[in-house]
């Protein structure tokens, strides 16, 4: 992990979607909004409207990051598809998470293995 980042991100183009992979100690709005402008700029590059992301991030955020990480990600990245897989199981933010995101025009859904997530964003 780059200190100055405070996360690493893996990107890779699989057939018909975006996969990354964020991880780091603690999520913050911040890096959340540094990691999806990684994440747009790949989806932008290869015309792509589809992301499975899996997030590692041994501490979570509380309901007001939520809320910027939410603005960011709908302004980024409307009408996109994403798949979205917590390690950590942080579940309750997670839905408030999707909540918000389904108000801005992200089609979020919550996953608790890549396998099952990799399914739904293949059959919408």
């Amino acid at each position: 992990m780059e200190p100055d980042k405070g996360y690493t991100l893996e990107l890779e183009d699989r057939n018909g979607y975006v996969y990354a992979l964020a991880s780091g100690e603690k999520l913050t709005a911040r890096i959340s909004s540094s990691y999806w402008n990684e994440i747009a700029g790949r989806c932008f590059e290869t015309d792509c409207f589809r992301v499975l992301i899996e997030k590692n991030f041994v501490e979570g955020v509380g309901p007001s990051d939520m809320l910027l990480m939410a603005d960011h990600l709908g302004s980024l990245l409307p009408g996109r598809r994403i798949a979205f897989v917590d390690r950590y199981k942080h579940d309750d933010i997670n839905e408030l998470g999707k909540k918000l995101a389904r108000n801005r025009d992200v089609m979020m859904q919550l996953f608790d293995s890549v396998d099952d997530a990799e399914r739904w964003l293949l059959a919408n």
